[in-house]
């Protein structure tokens, strides 16, 4: 089933970093999910410019020119993820802490508090891979979880 997505990636010119955030249904989700991470992350760019390049992609250069985020509109024959999280349970919770070696101020998507939990589904828009990774107290990404 092949279906159009808006894919969010943020850039660095100055470096060719180039980080995939997560993919929408539509371009305003998209942008949306743009405006959630700064939210998580504190930060307002009120003066962001919004820029369509000859490809069609959005770029949205919000800081000075070496940063940007631009949203690329192509073509998938999967699914979107699943913008819900499964939680997991308590006891699932505190083996993953065990097994990774979680210090207290690490937190796993359960943990935090749901306005941080939304927030975060906004930016990413999957859940699954929102379970792989750690965070701190204010939502922002830690690291991601990997296998011992």
């Amino acid at each position: 089933m092949e279906q159009t997505v808006y894919t969010n990636y943020w850039q660095n010119r100055l470096t060719g970093v180039k980080k995939e955030h997560g993919s929408y249904k539509n371009e305003d989700e998209a942008i949306n999910g743009i405006k959630a991470w700064w939210e998580l992350h504190k930060e307002d760019y009120p003066g962001a410019e919004y820029k369509r390049t000859n490809s069609g992609a959005l770029e949205i250069i919000y800081n000075d020119d070496n940063y940007f985020y631009r949203v690329e509109k192509r073509r998938i024959d999967k699914p979107l993820p699943k913008s819900k999280a499964k939680l997991r349970n308590k006891n699932e919770v505190k083996s993953i802490r065990e097994k990774h070696g979680l210090h207290e101020e690490a937190f796993l998507f359960e943990e935090l508090a749901e306005p941080y939990r939304d927030r975060l589904m906004l930016a990413m828009n999957d859940g699954q891979k929102l379970m792989r990774y750690t965070f701190d107290s204010d939502g922002c990404p830690i690291k991601k979880l990997t296998d011992k």
